[in-house]
């Protein structure tokens, strides 16, 4: 089995920085100026910017991670999506944070996502062959 480690990291990684660049700008021009309103803002905005980022971004990360591969794109994505969701929940369960729906949701949303961006890519390189 050949899953691509490095780009599955690199992905992972990724789609989480990403997704705190998108609450932080969208925080900064739609936000309010003041610092706790902004804070308040941030934390109802990112209950929904977290799961729809985490969904698009682990999407085009499954595609990326198993484009070009021969096979094993499906498992591909899918550990990419099992990746992301480990480094999205670890800090929460570390932290003791209260279970939320939103996590779960989230986080079961990022293994569907990259296990459907790389069965995309091996629909793509099939219907390119």
């Amino acid at each position: 089995m050949k899953l691509r480690i490095g780009r599955i990291a690199i992905a992972a990684v990724a789609a989480e920085v990403l997704g705190i660049l998108i609450l932080v700008l969208l925080v900064a021009v739609f936000g309010p100026s003041d610092k706790n309103a902004a804070q308040a803002y941030a934390q109802s905005l990112g209950l929904w910017v977290g799961p729809v980022s985490g969904f698009v971004l682990c999407s085009l990360g499954g595609f990326w991670v198993a484009r070009d591969l021969v096979k094993l794109h499906v498992a591909n994505g899918f550990a990419l999506g099992v990746a992301d969701a480990a480094i999205d929940a670890g800090p929460l369960i570390a932290a003791g944070a209260s279970f939320e729906n939103v996590y779960l949701v989230s986080n079961l949303g990022r293994v569907v996502a990259g296990t459907i961006g790389g069965w995309l890519a091996q629909r793509n390189q099939r219907q390119a062959a």
